[in-house]
């Protein structure tokens, strides 16, 4: 049974190899053989027009040598000391990328060994690329500008990979010379073809790459990727080459190491292309290198560093490659002379999925402008609500005036650093829950530990993985809201417990309190009573009651209705209330009766003090409103505590019987000791 079209193509290939090899070819013409299957027919169609740049001479032999596996450094030497000018080169190129050796590059030899023969293979097709194309027939290619291009962008991606020991800074180097070559190359083959496209672009009818497709079935990454395959350069550069302008479509996994150095490639071309830039142009394009370069960790102030010295050393490598530079003010004046603007920030470098759920107040510390405007612009955008701050001393005072919910801050800071402001943080009861990250350089278990311990709850690595921080953000939201909702849980509690005992007091005051005069009710008079008589039996202090009864009350109710009846419970209830002193509590004890209780009062002073009382309410107008010819009077009775009354039982008796004396005596009077 025959087999699909791609496994006969697999079988075909493995018969292919078998045969290159069992063969008496060379290994490199066999190499020769086998990479050419499966090529893209249209950079084989490039290919054949003959113009494409490629290693002559030399630079050809040299290649050819270093895919023998059995080679020594002297025959590569040996080869290259046919070209003085090449020799020259490579010696001084040689002390120039490993100046971090302690002792200078003297010879050939001594320039292979110490940079190897794949990292001397790529120089001398590098030079030797540079060396054969200098110009061209296209026109509207401007070849110097991209040989210095290319030139910064192997210096600058040369600088970052020394910075974050990530791969071979040489071998950087090469590739950052030759990744743009695509473009040199279809303006070579077809420099007309390609002319006509650079004048679209001009006139802004399109993108390059896409110009390119449309002209010639592949654009320019494709065709880099494709003589980085023909010269034997490793897989992984060939697909750097291929992404390295737009490499979060490369497919690498956010923080390794491929995707390291490809955006090593892309900050570095991104920088030649601020330098190379008109200054209109160049000062808008900075903001963007700064927040790129963050992508691998080096912020503003490195940044203004490494740029000068890519600048000082492009204008000393120019002279050897025969390159022409310009003149590009200092970082430090880009830097500074432009406003960040959160429009720039690329929205694809959020982390998928980071959208919050549970927005959360944050607040971001940190000294560089271009991370606190990247994470700034990345959550505000993700729904959360973004405060800043330069350093922790700020922070502080942030912290009293928005209260976040959540802190970022850096480690390394002026005036008041990472540490010390988790410190303080946590000094603040009120603060102590605030979810905090740090963010750091540092990965030693000591000093993660210092900084748990000084209070951060969770922490982040720079260059930040966005992808991480979108995963522990989500984390500190679920530990945030498990918090909110947990005080929000306590205060209902608290809302609930202080209705409850409001409650409670409305009905405990219902309960002790006449509906009709507001005065304390009968119950309440009798726990009045019992508190004042324990209090005088303690102290031997004198306790006085006075009990008042409305005259001919009855006859109210019957001639004038009980509306006019409880009227006058009222007017009376208020006036006892007006002529009480502060220390006595007047109740109405049921009915017309009212229980007027007189701590420390002697016998003279309640009977006088009850004879005013009868007296005021005789005195008042509250006939008036029944009756002209209706006078309304009251009876009382007063009892003090003496010796023979034994409880409050035989007290409130005694007052009782005395106002029945009171009434039985004409009434509108007062009977007492």
């Amino acid at each position: 049974m025959a087999g699909s079209a791609a496994e006969n193509n697999a079988i075909c290939i493995t018969r292919l190899h078998l045969w290159c090899y069992s063969s008496k070819l060379e290994k490199f013409q066999a190499q020769d053989i086998l990479k050419n299957m499966g090529r893209n027919p249209k950079f084989e169609a490039l290919k054949a027009s003959g113009n494409l740049p490629s290693p002559k001479g030399v630079a050809l032999q040299v290649i050819r040598l270093t895919q023998k596996g059995d080679v020594s450094s002297q025959e590569i030497a040996h080869a290259i000391k046919t070209d003085p000018a090449l020799s020259g080169r490579i010696i001084k190129v040689a002390n120039a990328l490993i100046s971090y050796q302690n002792r200078p590059v003297a010879s050939l030899v001594d320039a292979v060994t110490m940079l190897g023969l794949n990292t001397v293979r790529q120089l001398v097709l590098g030079l030797s690329l540079v060396e054969g194309n200098r110009d061209g027939a296209c026109r509207k290619f401007d070849y110097q500008n991209f040989w210095g291009c290319s030139l910064l962008t192997a210096i600058a991606a040369q600088h970052l990979v020394l910075k974050s020991n990530i791969g071979s800074p040489e071998e950087i180097f090469v590739l950052g010379l030759i990744v743009q070559i695509g473009r040199l190359a279809l303006a070579s083959s077809n420099p007309q073809e390609y002319e006509a496209i650079l004048e679209k672009v001009a006139a802004g009818d399109a993108g390059l790459a896409e110009l390119e497709f449309a002209g010639f079935g592949l654009n320019h990454n494709q065709v880099t990727r494709e003589l980085l395959a023909e010269w034997g350069m490793p897989v992984l550069f060939q697909d750097i080459a291929l992404h390295f302008e737009e490499p979060d479509f490369a497919g690498f996994q956010e923080g390794s190491r491929d995707w390291r150095l490809l955006n090593v490639l892309h900050v570095a071309n991104f920088l030649a292309l601020v330098c190379l830039a008109q200054e209109s142009q160049r000062r808008k394009m900075i903001t963007k290198l700064m927040l790129l370069a963050t992508r691998l960790g080096v912020e503003a102030d490195e940044l203004t560093v490494l740029g000068d010295k890519v600048v000082k050393e492009w204008h000393e490598w120019g002279k050897l490659f025969g390159i022409h530079s310009v003149k590009v003010p200092s970082f430090a004046e880009l830097l500074e002379a432009v406003p960040l603007a959160p429009e720039i920030v690329d929205v694809g470098m959020l982390p998928a999925g980071s959208v919050a759920s549970y927005k959360l107040k944050i607040l971001l510390v940190d000294d560089d402008r271009a991370i606190l405007l990247l994470l700034q612009t990345l959550l505000t955008q993700a729904g959360h609500t973004v405060v800043t701050a330069r350093n922790g001393v700020q922070a502080l005072r942030s912290v009293e005036e928005s209260m976040p919910q959540l802190i970022i801050t850096d480690w390394v800071m002026p005036e008041m650093d990472g540490i010390e402001f988790c410190k303080v943080l946590r000094q603040n009861p009120a603060w102590r829950n605030i979810y905090l990250f740090i963010v750091t350089a540092q990965e030693s278990t000591d000093r993660l530990v210092e900084a748990f311990e000084a209070g951060a709850d969770d922490y982040l690595n720079k260059p930040i993985n966005f992808k991480v921080m979108g995963a522990r953000l989500r984390a500190a939201q679920r530990v945030v809201q498990l918090q909110e909702d947990l005080e929000f849980d306590r205060q209902q509690l608290r809302k609930f417990a202080a209705e409850l005992a409001a409650s409670n007091q409305r009905l405990q005051q219902l309960a002790l309190t006449d509906a009709l005069t507001e005065l304390p009710n009968r119950r309440y008079a009798n726990e009045q009573l019992d508190r004042q008589w324990a209090m005088a039996e303690r102290s031997g202090r004198p306790l006085s009651c006075m009990m008042v009864d409305i005259d001919h009350f009855k006859r109210i109710n019957d001639t004038y209705g009980h509306k006019v009846g409880d009227d006058v419970l009222k007017q009376v209830a208020n006036l006892l209330r007006l002529s009480a002193r502060k220390q006595d509590t007047v109740c109405r004890f049921g009915g017309e009766e009212f229980l007027v209780v007189c701590p420390e009062s002697q016998p003279d002073q309640a009977f006088q003090y009850a004879e005013r009382l009868r007296q005021s309410i005789a005195a008042s107008d509250i006939h008036s409103f029944v009756d002209a010819n209706f006078h309304l009077t009251v009876s009382i009775g007063v009892a003090n505590k003496k010796p023979g009354l034994l409880n409050v039982e035989m007290l409130l008796k005694l007052a009782d019987q005395r106002l029945y004396e009171a009434k039985e005596g004409g009434r509108n009077k007062t009977v007492g000791d």
